[in-house]
């Protein structure tokens, strides 16, 4: 089975993503706002991280 690669397309979607992603930037910055994208694959412990992380931080952050 063969694939068809549209490689303008694909140019399209990444600048696409990349325009949501500076205008998401801007709003974090203005809002002195960190993020962090957190990738793998499933079951290798995203949550349980995020989950500890944020218990162990609740007091600094002050968060409910």
């Amino acid at each position: 089975m063969h694939q068809i690669f549209d490689a303008a397309l694909e140019i399209n979607l990444l600048h696409a993503n990349q325009e949501g992603a500076d205008h998401n930037r801007e709003h974090f910055d203005r809002w002195g706002i960190t993020c962090l994208n957190v990738m793998s694959s499933p079951g290798a412990g995203k949550t349980a991280l995020l989950e500890r992380t944020l218990a162990a931080l609740r007091q600094e952050l002050k968060l409910r």
